[in-house]
């Protein structure tokens, strides 16, 4: 414990050489909080970061591989060894107390070291320890949100002079706020940058800052034939359908999936030692790739499972946050390929006892869409009706002869018509639809609210779209054959609807929309129709249990 002191003390009265963080960490650090001991051995792709003395890095990463406590030991090290103050920028002001609760206090309350420099000898505060600024020797730790007003302005990063800036989860940033982060740095000696985050979409954010870099992606040798090469999604899934989703992989045969070899096909050990390989040596900007191939709490299968999907936005997340890769959405809509290869050899019309779902949009006329119920062997659900009503009681018409079980209709702008014409059915039948989820690009664990309560289904328009889309794309929902000229607008009005990556609200960040390109009225009203089709089981009654939809894919 003396020499520890001694060590940091003589380090702040400039008297000795600092510590190198590499060494720091595995002297003071031992624990990165109470029975959780740090593990390079386990974890050797991050012994190159604790030893990395450059001014700038970017880390472009998934989810969950240990870069956060790095980022912990490099900030307080910076603060202990190297007097240096340290300026620690988040998205929001709402993740700073999680993150000091979460990653700071354990790291200092797991360490003798780290407890001595925060409190004072007789085991007092040393005056400030608060979230969102920590006193650590002489220098200070500011932890702070990077939210910039709408007329520039970021009052929570001024009069604060750093000489090391650390910008964590970059892409959910103001993209205005790393420039004034930066300008803090402008009269330091130091002047180090450490950039962090999983990526989004391709060219933003932090992978557009990692393709400045010497781009160094982790590379293993294999055991048998002793080539070297890149950990990659390609290095373990063989075959993709078109809509990417894994269809062969190595080791399938065998009930698992394993990281092969691009030379011998043979296994890796993918926590095996390796190497960082830079793809632009030489560049100022030192850039690492991180993916969770790497992680020993990982399994293959389930990244794998990760991607059996079609909702565009658990697809991100798997590509995101699985593996440290940016997302491009695929296709972006329907076009005439996707609806010609849904016509089947059938007309529209009722089919006597079967129960139908009913989508409505709402405009000068309503739109409606029918499907019949869902084939038991091939999934497919049937056009029944598609086309323009002028008055709310030919929706009641419609809902008689084709026997609909559940209708959900567009509840704007009309919502007082809306409301009066669910009044006039059957007790839940008829459900009004807003779509309020998702909204500034938030998302929740599910796309789809049913509240009984109010008699209302709240919806992410986003994510059903998606789901609307991907129907089409698998051939799940069918056409007559004679729809694309039998049906007016009704091919025009699906292709409308193109999902893009624009910019949200005031503060410029990129989320993925639903752009209209012209009339999309069918679109929504098959929508609609997808969401009736997912309302959940009737167990009591005509009740509907409020809550999320089960069974979402």
């Amino acid at each position: 414990m003396f020499q520890e002191k001694l060590v940091g003390e003589q380090a702040q009265a400039g008297e000795a050489e600092p510590e190198p963080l590499y060494a720091w960490t595995l002297d003071h650090r031992a624990f990165l909080a109470e029975e959780k001991p740090l593990n390079f051995k386990s974890h050797p792709y991050l012994v190159a970061l604790y030893q990395i003395d450059a001014q700038r890095v970017v880390i472009s990463k998934a989810a969950q591989l240990g870069v956060s406590e790095y980022a912990v030991s490099y900030a307080i090290h910076a603060a202990d060894q190297r007097r240096a103050n340290v300026l620690y920028i988040f998205p929001s002001e709402r993740t700073i107390s999680d993150f000091s609760a979460a990653r700071i206090a354990p790291a200092i309350e797991a360490s003798a070291y780290l407890k001595m420099i925060v409190e004072n000898r007789s085991g007092g505060r040393r005056g400030v320890d608060q979230t969102q600024l920590k006193r650590i020797r002489n220098r200070y730790l500011y932890l702070r949100g990077g939210m910039v007003k709408p007329d520039g302005r970021a009052p929570q990063l001024k009069s604060i002079d750093a000489d090391v800036l650390i910008m964590d989860e970059f892409d959910e940033m103001d993209p205005r706020a790393p420039s004034i982060a930066q300008k803090r740095l402008g009269h330091s000696r130091i002047a180090e940058e450490r950039l962090i985050s999983t990526p989004s979409y391709p060219g933003m954010g932090v992978h557009a800052k990692f393709l400045e870099s010497d781009q160094r992606h982790w590379f293993v040798k294999c055991p048998h034939c002793g080539r070297r090469q890149q950990m990659t999604m390609q290095r373990v899934i063989i075959e993709s359908d078109k809509l990417d989703r894994p269809v062969r992989w190595h080791g399938m045969e065998q009930g698992r999936a394993f990281v092969a070899c691009d030379g011998c096909s043979q296994e890796l050990d993918r926590l095996g030692p390796g190497e960082w390989v830079a793809a632009h040596p030489g560049r100022g900007l030192v850039g690492f790739h991180m993916n969770k191939l790497f992680s020993p709490h990982i399994s293959l299968d389930d990244l794998l499972d990760n991607l059996q999907t079609t909702d565009e936005t658990k697809r991100k997340e798997a590509y995101n946050q699985d593996w440290g890769l940016p997302y491009k959405p695929k296709g972006g809509g329907l076009d005439d390929e996707i609806l010609d290869a849904c016509k089947r050899p059938y007309a529209l019309g009722a089919v006597g006892g079967e129960r139908c779902v009913m989508g409505v949009d709402v405009g000068k006329v309503l739109n409606v869409v029918i499907r019949g119920p869902q084939h038991p062997e091939t999934g497919e659900r049937p056009l029944r009706f598609a086309g323009e009503v002028a008055e709310f009681a030919d929706l009641g018409h419609l809902i008689r002869r084709h026997r609909v079980k559940c209708c959900v209709i567009d509840a704007n702008p009309e919502t007082r018509l809306v409301r009066s014409f669910q009044a006039g059915q059957r007790n839940g039948v008829v459900w009004p639809c807003y779509y309020s989820l998702g909204h500034q690009g938030m998302k929740g664990e599910e796309p789809l609210i049913w509240n009984d309560d109010d008699g209302r289904v709240d919806a992410d328009r986003t994510r059903m779209l998606d789901e609307t889309v991907s129907r089409f794309t698998e051939q799940a929902n069918t056409i007559p054959a004679n729809a694309k000229n039998g049906i007016p607008n009704y091919y025009d009005q699906l292709k409308a609807p193109v999902r893009l990556t624009v910019a949200r609200g005031s503060d410029g960040i990129q989320v993925a929309r639903y752009v209209e390109t012209g009339a999309d009225h069918y679109a929504h009203a098959e929508n609609y129709c997808t969401i009736a089709s997912m309302r959940p089981v009737v167990t009591m009654g005509n009740k509907i249990p409020q809550g999320k939809v089960k069974g979402w894919r």
